[in-house]
């Protein structure tokens, strides 16, 4: 059936390009919902944990090898690179900490990892309604999500089958060739 909807011989060239571009959207959306899933329920799951235990200040900061988020690869991973957590997340460095930059290279990636579980973070108040916003389990449940991709799927399977008829009978309308 799909190889019918890639070599129609009666469908214009721009509209055996139609299916392409529809799978393409499908793979995007698919790729949206993932991705934010990911961001509520896994890297959010740390941003809630932070707000419930009551982490608004550098006196209250949670150090990350105390929770069980101390072994998960993912929240290290985000708060390393920064990206994710820069808008809500701050840090506090542990009592006598040295910068691992000025440390020999083969010492420096272990001081790196011993200082990312060893901080302090808390997320502070005037940054509290942000958080629960961006990291807030509402609005995005794995059901929305596969809801919405069965909702596209549709969408897209009645546009792949009804699209040529349509540019068919436009192009018997309106005599084009």
């Amino acid at each position: 059936m799909l190889s019918e909807l890639f070599n129609n011989d009666y469908s214009p060239d721009f509209a055996k390009s139609v299916p392409v571009i529809i799978i393409c959207l499908f793979i995007g959306v698919v790729a949206a919902a993932a991705i934010s899933l990911y961001h509520k329920h896994v890297l959010g799951s740390f941003i809630r944990f932070l707000r419930s235990s009551g982490a608004c200040d550098e006196n209250t900061a949670i150090r990350l090898d105390t929770t069980k988020f101390g072994n998960n690869v993912f929240v290290k991973t985000a708060i390393k690179n920064g990206r994710t957590y820069a808008c809500v997340l701050r840090s506090v460095l542990p009592e006598g900490a040295t910068d691992p930059e000025d440390l020999p290279p083969k010492e420096k990636r272990r001081a790196k990892k011993l200082l990312l579980t060893q901080s302090g973070y808390y997320i502070p108040e005037e940054l509290s309604f942000r958080a629960d916003n961006i990291f807030s389990k509402r609005g995005t449940s794995v059901f929305s999500a596969l809801f919405g991709i069965l909702l596209f799927l549709i969408v897209a399977a009645v546009s792949l089958l009804i699209v040529p008829d349509i540019v068919e009978l436009f192009k018997n309308w309106t005599g084009l060739q």
